[in-house]
């Protein structure tokens, strides 16, 4: 494992930003339509449950990576089998988040180049950063992911002309099952997937601050999430939104007089690219440490490439993905991110 330390803000950065992740482009809950907000609620805070989860299975298991864990909690054999298992779900995780990138920048802002060039490039500086190691990561977010929250104001403030504050009324229109799916999928996206860091939690150098670091990172995303998509129902109303994919981008073409678009593509630059680091990183550390090898870095090329084709051959288009994302992708997540995790927290009490 990498010796190197990170201090208690650069996790909160990187968590941060991770959290952020795509969600800067999609609107997350988007099933519960006008009701979005009660979602990100409810689904915020099961999701400030859910990362206190690993924070405790961290705190339990001091100095151990997700890896360490499974083979301690499951045995050598069963623990190899399911740290196999989670290395494909990172990468499996960074490929969705490259395809996310990838189907934005085709779209919006660069429609006549192939998607895989894109993708690839992108991959190859993410490669270049996660080979510095998670002290690069760290510096790199303490310096971008609070660009994030700022240009976020800024497009708010900039349709604050734009407005009609009474349109995400009436409330629970179709009741609190929409409200409650939505919930699910948000905690699924993003916070669920931060049972990655479970690989990163011991390079904390200050390991008594890892609970408020998770907490305070989770609640900030989901206030951050609810500012979003109130400022953009507010602009946009409930029957446009439901229509469009990308609807932060959308909001900002709005703006009467002022060209931001150019914000949102740094926003999913910065978000993005942390937590596609995370997940390849993680994979190439879980993959060392199954197989016996030495440096990550060896890994981090290969999987970056195997993932930019992942990305680019698992969906014919932009709608299969976004219907993977919102109906398959919560379910195919939880013996990762809720089963496992317990399971382990549970045999980890016990000793």
């Amino acid at each position: 494992m990498e010796k190197t330390r990170i201090s208690s803000l650069q996790l909160f950065m990187i968590l941060s930003g991770f959290l952020f992740g795509s969600t800067v482009i999609l609107a997350p809950a988007k099933g519960a339509k006008n009701d979005a907000w009660l979602a990100m609620l409810i689904g915020g805070a099961g999701g400030t449950l859910l990362m206190g989860i690993y924070a405790a299975l961290a705190t339990l298991n001091p100095s151990k990576t997700l890896v360490d864990i499974l083979r301690e909690r499951l045995g050598k054999v069963f623990g190899n089998i399911f740290a196999i298992l989670y290395i494909w779900y990172f990468i499996h995780l960074a490929s969705l988040v490259l395809r996310d990138f990838g189907e934005f920048i085709c779209t919006v802002t660069f429609p006549e180049t192939p998607m895989i060039v894109v993708i690839g490039l992108f991959a190859a500086v993410l490669v270049y950063v996660i080979n510095g190691g998670i002290e690069v990561i760290g510096r790199l977010s303490e310096l971008l992911v609070p660009l994030i929250p700022l240009l976020v104001f800024i497009i708010s403030l900039s349709v604050i002309t734009v407005h009609d504050f009474t349109a995400f009324l009436p409330i629970l229109e179709n009741g609190m099952i929409p409200v409650l799916n939505a919930a699910f999928s948000f905690i699924s996206l993003p916070f669920g997937e931060t049972v990655a860091f479970l690989m990163l939690f011991v390079h904390l150098n200050e390991k008594k601050k890892l609970s408020k670091i998770v907490l305070v990172s989770a609640v900030i995303s989901t206030v951050m999430g609810i500012v979003v998509f109130l400022r953009d129902i507010f602009v946009l109303g409930s029957d446009l939104m439901s229509r469009s994919t990308f609807v932060p981008h959308l909001t900002s073409l709005l703006i009467p007089g002022l060209n931001v678009e150019p914000l949102v593509d740094i926003n999913l630059l910065i978000g993005g690219g942390v937590k596609t680091s995370i997940c390849i990183y993680a994979a190439a550390q879980g993959i060392c440490q199954v197989a016996g090898i030495d440096d990550y870095r060896k890994l981090t090329g290969a999987i970056a490439t195997f993932c930019v084709v992942l990305s680019v051959w698992e969906y014919e288009n932009l709608l299969e993905m976004v219907n993977w994302a919102e109906k398959v992708w919560p379910y195919y997540s939880i013996p990762f991110q809720i089963a496992i995790p317990l399971l382990l927290l549970l045999l980890s009490r016990r000793d």
